[in-house]
């Protein structure tokens, strides 16, 4: 019996520590119903100004808001600034811990996949918060402090130097930007944000098919694809086409040349690279094995003057 009542009080007391730790935590985001905006922008005049075109448009400006927004919403703690309008006396995004403001921001926006992971999300690890990258009094849709590359680029400092690789994506020529690729908009995909394959088809649709024949590596709805990355370094690389290999090495990490490449008459066929007769890597409308549509018109006129076999 003394030992299951210990475990009873020992529940007891994480119970009630638990209790405490949760009543403390969401003390700061008490909003008092007795202040109103007014209140607040008799000292912080024209604040208001800026939220118009946004999705944080305070209430009391809107004949009949969809959404409740107010000063408090954001910045809590009003009755202590109240009597002590100190700037540490009121609660302010920008300086809150990350865990506090995503706690605040969540209340009413839904958080981005990788705030879901908490613990294991590289920017909670690193005490970024919503803050750090958007801005509660911003002007433009997503309220991001900065769309550029560059912004982005102070932390993700590799991806930056791999826009900068002999072949890559015009980043810094300022033609694409991270969040053309990178929209952060389904748990399934927190890399790439609408599907590993569609944010490049919005560019290359040529490329999306659908195709008679498939290339299953570019498939990235198949267990043997893994999508456009399969075979393309998304940011740069120093190869061709940011392939992340340079001529037959790519093909070769998948397939193995054919025999008769090798010893058929004299393995003449060796002297051609994969993609000189397979050109259509991404799928062909009309051959299985992605052979170029006209390759039998440019073998014929070809330096061997003559077209080995018939290859539909």
């Amino acid at each position: 019996m003394g030992h299951h009542m210990s475990i009873r009080v020992g529940a007891l007391a994480l119970s009630l520590c638990l209790v405490f730790i949760l009543a403390s935590h969401s003390e700061p985001f008490a909003q008092p119903s007795s202040f109103e905006d007014e209140d607040c922008l008799a000292c912080h005049e024209a604040y208001d100004s800026g939220l118009t075109p946004t999705v944080h448009r305070l209430a009391s400006t809107i004949d009949k808001p969809v959404t409740t927004v107010t000063c408090v919403s954001c910045h809590p703690g009003a009755d202590s600034h109240f009597d002590d309008p100190a700037p540490g006396t009121i609660g302010n995004p920008l300086v809150m811990e990350p865990a506090d403001v995503a706690d605040l921001c969540t209340a009413c926006h839904e958080s981005h996949p990788e705030a879901q992971t908490a613990g294991f999300d590289p920017h909670i690890n690193l005490e970024l918060s919503c803050t750090s990258c958007h801005t509660v009094h911003g002007t433009n849709e997503t309220l991001l402090i900065d769309r550029s590359g560059g912004f982005c680029g102070t932390c993700h400092v590799a991806a930056v130097n791999d826009f900068r690789k002999r072949s890559s994506h015009p980043l810094v020529e300022g033609s694409v930007g991270c969040l053309d690729c990178h929209g952060f908009t389904l748990d399934s995909e927190p890399d790439y944000g609408h599907g590993t394959n569609a944010p490049c088809f919005g560019c290359h649709p040529q490329q999306g098919g659908p195709f008679l024949f498939e290339h299953e590596a570019t498939a990235s709805f198949t267990p043997e694809g893994d999508g456009c990355v399969a075979c393309h370094a998304p940011h740069g690389s120093p190869n061709d086409r940011l392939l992340t290999q340079p001529d037959d090495r790519l093909c070769l990490q998948c397939h193995a040349a054919p025999p008769g490449h090798l010893t058929a008459h004299g393995g003449a066929l060796t002297s051609y690279a994969c993609m000189d007769c397979h050109s259509e890597t991404h799928g062909s409308y009309d051959n299985l094995f992605l052979l170029d549509p006209q390759l039998g018109d440019k073998l014929a006129s070809g330096p061997d003057g003559c077209f080995c076999h018939y290859y539909r």
